[in-house]
């Protein structure tokens, strides 16, 4: 028996897809509008010893109006163009010959790789002696132009607001498509040539399902994060326009990944004209960690439209975010702070020995705070803690 391998990419999806396959999209305009409809459509020839392939279709733009749905479908032509085995043995044989195929896509929308495998036999063929002569006679056989899909179609529907936020923005979204096939060819003799070629027709329709944009609060604007503290950020945006009888709020998400978010507050609408909406993010993680942020816009019946995304790195400081002042001091001790709100700390002091001779809560109000202290001649260790965040920062004092 020999195994011949080879790639070719014989046609972009058998699958797509098993889960929710042929569902219609229910979601609904408000106030009783039918839904619009945005739609790509393109058919592609496979070309031979091709064995991935990106597709990409255009994002909806999300101040052109809210996306209610997406519908995929892939409609798919395969042919296996030839298959051919040859006797090259003095003796008569018998040849099988299997054709094995595993599709797969990865993509926006999917909640993992979706598979599709197809396992095909030809034969068995009865050969006659090897005639010396290649490519006819007894000892050869062909299949030529045999179509094993005929124009199947699978479709997806995503109406999940979660996952149709993937497809807001202006660029595009793109999917991955792998194909790996191989043929298996058994024959009585073991002394064989074989050779397989394959194609595939592929029509792919991308469709929005969109609500106008004029019937709904026409999103926001300027939305931006400005750093206020190391592990500290301000989102600010502004409303654009806000349409009668459409009750709303907004949601502020944050993600570690850009893809997975989750609500960190929310804001009611109804804020005067040219004034804008903040929101106030802190990290209480130590490590320096890039967060994405959006703002989803949610209406009373339910239905959601989202920001472009927003990232920033917070971090905690590895520089004092105090200083004492004076150092040296006596035994008040001045702490001077960057960036203070109405804040508490804890303000711990550490003698020469590493023994901790004050622990103090405090409420800090502004930029600067004074501590008595019954501390002696010598040097010390000040350790300052936001209790909010965990945070602290250390530095050296000295008592004179």
């Amino acid at each position: 028996m020999k195994n011949i391998y080879f790639r070719n990419f014989l046609l972009l999806m058998f699958l797509l897809i098993q889960l929710l396959s042929n569902q219609k999209a229910k979601a609904q305009c408000p106030y009783g509008i039918t839904p619009g409809q945005v739609s790509y459509d393109t058919t592609i020839i496979t070309p031979a010893g091709i064995n991935t392939l990106l597709v990409k279709f255009p994002q909806a733009n999300p101040f052109d109006g809210l996306l209610t749905c997406l519908r995929l479908c892939i409609t798919i032509t395969g042919v296996v163009d030839s298959v051919s085995v040859e006797n090259n043995s003095a003796s008569p044989q018998t040849a099988d010959v299997y054709y094995i195929r595993t599709d797969q896509i990865n993509g926006p929308g999917l909640s993992g790789p979706l598979t599709n495998s197809i396992n095909y036999h030809y034969g068995p063929f009865a050969l006659g002696a090897t005639n010396g002569v290649l490519g006819s006679g007894p000892d050869f056989t062909s299949i030529s132009k045999d179509t094993l899909l005929n124009a199947v179609t699978n479709c997806t529907t995503i109406t999940n607001a979660d996952s149709l936020f993937q497809f807001y923005g202006q660029d595009s979204v793109t999917y991955l498509y792998n194909i790996t096939a191989f043929t298996n060819v058994t024959c009585t003799g073991g002394n064989y040539n074989s050779s397989v070629s394959t194609s595939a027709l592929v029509r792919f329709r991308f469709e929005y399902c969109t609500c106008p944009g004029l019937i709904l609060p026409l999103g926001i604007s300027d939305f931006k994060i400005e750093r206020i503290a190391e592990n500290r950020a301000s989102l600010i945006w502004n409303e654009i326009q806000t349409a009668e009888n459409s009750a709303f709020h907004y949601e502020v998400e944050m993600s570690r990944d850009g893809k997975n978010f989750t609500s960190q507050g929310i804001l009611n609408a109804g804020n005067p004209i040219n004034t804008p909406y903040r929101f106030i993010f802190s990290s209480n993680l130590k490590a320096s960690i890039e967060y994405y942020f959006r703002i989803r816009q949610v209406f009373a019946n339910g239905y959601s439209r989202f920001s472009e995304i927003r990232r920033i790195t917070l971090k905690n400081s590895q520089t004092s975010p105090f200083i004492l002042y004076p150092n040296p001091s006596n035994s008040v001790v001045g702490i001077k702070f960057d960036n203070i709100q109405s804040e508490k700390k804890v303000v711990e002091i550490f003698n020469s020995q590493a023994q901790k001779v004050i622990s103090k809560e405090i409420v800090v109000s502004g930029s600067f705070y004074q501590l008595a202290t019954p501390l002696q001649k010598g040097m010390y260790w000040i350790r300052v803690r936001d209790v909010a965040t965990g945070l602290s920062s250390v530095n050296q004092l000295f008592i004179k």
